[in-house]
């Protein structure tokens, strides 16, 4: 038993003394996302999806992005995306700047599987990224040099959405509908030294299907960021705002 209580004592103060650690190198900063995204379906079973990111923290840019993808729709309720390209504008930011603000190359590889309980309607997506993210260093003269995308680095990130209609049975047009969504992420690679969960999303927020086409959706959201080094963290709170439109190219099929 004396052991025992010996042990709880331990890891206790070794948690409060982590806990101390990770605080004094956490900082809190407010955010600021907004995105604009289309799916346009050009055949029964082909999507080309395409997306648009505007991020800030702390009053500043944080990230700006482009993404395309080529999506299979295996059948209704499972997308496969073999896939997707992004180029990512990163910048140097908030109360822990980078050194240098290094763009990223990324090919991804995505499955979404979506299916519904009553009202609730849940969608899981997981996603494989290969990211080349630029270097820089400074030259003799003191002046930024960019090298190379060779800083090469793995990712894997799954997301669980939930979406409520309020006014229908279900989301269609002049729906009102509430949002929920957790995304956690795990990097790795030689200039990766935080192997465990290194980022989390969570977004809580309300929506507006106009029509079959368009959507908008807004709310908090809430951004855990742990640097490269494992040394340094970001908690960003804000708002984020996501605006949709989709197309069909497809002629509708008649029975």
């Amino acid at each position: 038993m004396l052991k025992l209580r010996l042990a709880v004592i331990a890891v206790f103060c070794v948690s409060i003394s982590a806990f101390s650690q990770s605080a004094d190198n956490t900082v809190n900063q407010s955010l600021e996302w907004f995105s604009i995204n289309s799916t346009m379906k050009v055949h029964p079973r082909i999507n080309i999806y395409g997306e648009i990111n505007l991020r800030f923290v702390h009053e500043e840019a944080q990230q700006h992005q482009a993404r395309t993808a080529v999506e299979f729709v295996v059948f209704k309720n499972l997308i496969v995306t073999p896939l997707g390209y992004v180029y990512t504008w990163n910048y140097s930011y908030g109360k822990q700047p980078a050194a240098f603000a290094n763009n990223e190359h990324r090919m991804y590889q995505q499955i979404v599987f979506k299916h519904a309980a009553g009202r609730f309607n849940f969608q899981h997506r997981a996603r494989l990224e290969e990211r080349f993210l630029q270097t820089h260093h400074l030259s003799s003269e003191g002046v930024t040099v960019g090298d190379e995308y060779n800083d090469k680095r793995e990712r894997f990130r799954y997301r669980a959405l939930i979406t409520i209609p309020l006014n229908h049975a279900k989301i269609e047009p002049n729906t009102v509908f509430l949002s929920v969504s957790d995304e956690i992420f795990a990097s790795w690679g030689k200039n990766v030294t935080y192997h465990s969960p290194d980022q989390n999303r969570v977004f809580v927020g309300a929506g507006y299907q106009f029509n079959k086409h368009a959507s908008l959706q807004a709310g908090a959201m809430y951004q855990m960021l742990k640097k490269a080094n494992g040394l340094q963290q970001e908690n960003n709170i804000g708002v984020s705002a996501q605006f949709t439109y989709n197309l069909d190219f497809t002629r509708e099929v008649k029975n």
